[in-house]
Parts: C-alpha cells; sequence; structure tokens
C-alpha cells in the first residue's frame, strides 16, 4: 500500500506541505518542553523542515487537524534511514516532534492514525519494509511516561534500550587541564583533526563499532552516513572530525564537532535562580547564556571509543578527548559541549568539569501482540543503540 491510502482511512491527517510550515512553527511555539525548573523550547524557525533533512534520507511530517477547515492540533514526524538491526542492513525510524493539543479530540485521532500507521509500515511502499522504530522520553516527563510506556492498555509496547544522559560540559576546573593524568596511560595517543587522508581509516572504524548495535549506522556504498552528513549537515566537513591513534596510526577514538543551529535553535525560556547565578559568573571566564536567548551547543557527533579497549582505558581516552576539544578555538564560540552519556558507560560520570545533565530514556516502539499483555523483547542488536543527541 502507498501512504496516500492510509491517510483516505484517516481524513484529519495529513501530510504537512512546506505551505504548512508557519502555521507548524506556530503550533509548536504555543507548547514548548517543559522541565521541572527550566523550560527550554527548540526554535525551529525560519524553516521547519530544515532539521528533518539532517536526520536521515527520508522525513515525514503529520499534522492533525481536527477539522477540515480548522488549525492544526497535532503534530507528529517520522525520520527513516538504513540502520543495523541483528548485523543487517534496513530502514529503521525515529519517531520524533510528537506534540498534541491538550483536550481528547486530537488525542483520539492521532492515536487512531498512529495504530493504523504502525500496523502497515512494513507494507508502506515509502517505508521499504520498516518495522523496527524508536525514540526518546525525559525521565522527568511522568505524565508520557504514565500514557505510553506503563499503560498495559496501549496497544504498542515501549521496550527500554538505553537510560542516558544528555550532558553539557559548561566549565572545566582549574588546574584540571593541566593535571595531564592520563598522561602515563596514553603517552603514545595523539589528537589531531580529521583530513581526506584519514576517511577511509575513520569509515572502517566507525563500520566496525556500528555493525552488530542495534539501529547501527550504516557506512556503505548504498548509503554511506558518513558523505550523507557531509553533503547534508550545514558547515560539516572532514576537518570537523577530532581523531585520537595510536603509535602505529590506528583509531582508538573519534567525534565529530558539528551544531544544528540555526535550523534548531535550543532557546532558554527559564532558568532557576541557582542556574542565574552560575552563568553571570561563567561570563567572566568564557561565553554564557543568557534567559531568553540561545544556550548555544556544539555536539559530539559519532563520539566513539575503541570497543576492544577496557572500561578503564576507554574513561582515560574520553576524558584526555574532551580535554583536548576543550582547548580547541573552535568550543570559544559556544556555550556549553554537549554528548550522550549512556549510563554505565565508559562515557557516564566525567569528572573534572562543571556540568548541567538532563536525564532521557530511549525505547524500541513495537505493536502488542494482545492488549494488556507485554510481549517478549525482540532481538535487535547489542544496546546502548548507535544515536546522536544532535538529532533529536
Amino acid at each position: 500500500m502507498k501512504l496516500k491510502d492510509l491517510f483516505l482511512k484517516h481524513p484529519r491527517v495529513s501530510l504537512a506541505k512546506e505551505e504548512d510550515n508557519d502555521e507548524i512553527l506556530s503550533f509548536f511555539s504555543t507548547l514548548p518542553m517543559e522541565g521541572t525548573k527550566t523550560a527550554i523550547s527548540y526554535d525551529r524557525k525560519p524553516d521547519f523542515f530544515k532539521f528533518l533533512s539532517f536526520c536521515g534520507p527520508l522525513s515525514y511530517v503529520f499534522i492533525v487537524r481536527a477539522k477540515k477547515e480548522g488549525g492544526i492540533c497535532g503534530v507528529g514526524t517520522l525520520v527513516l534511514r538504513p540502520g543495523f538491526i541483528m548485523g543487517e542492513q534496513k530502514w529503521v525510524g525515529y519517531l520524533g516532534d510528537l506534540r498534541i493539543q491538550p483536550g481528547p479530540r486530537a488525542s483520539v485521532i492521532w492515536r487512531k492514525f498512529y495504530g493504523d500507521l504502525m500496523d502497515h509500515a512494513q507494507s508502506i511502499e515509502e517505508f521499504g519494509g520498516c518495522e523496527f522504530f524508536y525514540t526518546s522520553i525525559l525521565r522527568e516527563n511522568r505524565k508520557a511516561l504514565n500514557a505510553l510506556v506503563y499503560n498495559k492498555k496501549n496497544p504498542f509496547q515501549y521496550f527500554p534500550l538505553a537510560q542516558y544522559k544528555m550532558v553539557n560540559i559548561l566549565l572545566r576546573y582549574p588546574g584540571h587541564g593541566l593535571k595531564n593524568i592520563f598522561k602515563k596511560n596514553l603517552k603514545e595517543i595523539k589528537f589531531s583533526r580529521g583530513s581526506l587522508e584519514d576517511k577511509a581509516e575513520i569509515t572502517k572504524f566507525l563500520k566496525g563499532q556500528n555493525k552488530d548495535r542495534a539501529f547501527g549506522f550504516c557506512f556503505e556504498e548504498k548509503f554511506d552516513e558518513i558523505n550523507f552528513r557531509l553533503e547534508k549537515w550545514n558547515n560539516s566537513l572532514l576537518e570537523n572530525f577530532i581523531v585520537a591513534k595510536d603509535a602505529e596510526g590506528k583509531i582508538m577514538a573519534l567525534t565529530l564537532l558539528w551544531s544544528p543551529s540555526p535550523s534548531k535553535k535550543i532557546m532558554i525560556d527559564k532558568l532557576p535562580v541557582s542556574l542565574k547565578l552560575y552563568f553571570y559568573l561563567q561570563k567572566m571566564f568564557k561565553k554564557s547564556p543568557k534567559e531568553g536567548g540561545e544556550l548555544e551547543v556544539l555536539y559530539l557527533n559519532f563520539l566513539e571509543v575503541r570497543n576492544s579497549l577496557s572500561q578503564v582505558e576507554q574513561r582515560f581516552l574520553f576524558s584526555s578527548l574532551i580535554n583536548y576539544i576543550y582547548d580547541l578555538p573552535i568550543f570559544r564560540d559556544y556555550h556549553a559541549l554537549s554528548y550522550c552519556a549512556f549510563e554505565g558507560t565508559a562515557l557516564d560520570n566525567l569528572s573534572g568539569y562543571i556540568k548541567h545533565s538532563t536525564s532521557l530514556l530511549l525505547y524500541l516502539v513495537q505493536r502488542r501482540q494482545k492488549i494488556g499483555e507485554d510481549d517478549p523483547m525482540p532481538d535487535i542488536g547489542t544496546v546502548p543503540p548507535s544515536f546522536e543527541m544532535s538529532l533529536v
């Protein structure tokens, strides 16, 4: 079946077009993502669709209208990309940007459409047989967790994939960069910016790190995630890779520095008093954000430390990598250095820096076989999965 056939069954839902852009942006501005103490919103002006083009080769924006000629009362997006499931390349989907206007009408319309979408996703021609979807939920969003994850009446089961933190490094403690406590352990590791000569080795390294992971990124001839990002991401260059090599020239760790701003900006709508005071003091040492302004973040993408290293070695190497990036001139243009830290991994609990963390949960989303009963977790590969904080 085609996607248009699904819309025939759900006339109040449609695929957004370019002419819907301003109305979508207006709708999003009325529903900011609020935490318990800090209120932030994502600014996608002037083009809501632009950010989605960074996330994968196929993207869809679904809009809900309670009345035929009425305004938008719901939005949800789906991004499709090639990814590894149990070592096999498939189309995988990320469900994001869900905003539903308070009230039963919009929720009912969306739930019915969403159910049909998931039921028929594998047979929808445009989706290329996609049957594995994942999504992210703020850990403090109890309303969403109760309605989606813990509700066995929900026709969809949310299988926990990983707990993670969005870590924002704000400031290095005085003297931490001078201690050089990792010199003994990493005396033969050298850090450098990426170059064209490194591309083949970068590709080989990333392919080896991702091939067995759930939702692993693909670096194949038909679709190469590196080439996709270099082509689609604003100001993305091979020189933005930071590479750590051993004495033999073997890559031991790497990351790609990039920010989706201005296509997606994090706006600080409200700050608790403690953070207001902290940022006031921070501006004496480095660039500092303000309430009502943008939090300018430089993300660590493709963040990888070689799997074969022990966790102790991984921690040493990761900390040294952060120390190297912190001293680069590019970081001075940003308020924070941000990355995804899966709990229990070597990237968790970095010391030596003032940080602000937001806890989130990553879920595999599948249709239940029987309402009210939990199904066993399907085999999809090793976890934590491949995932980019910058693309949420």
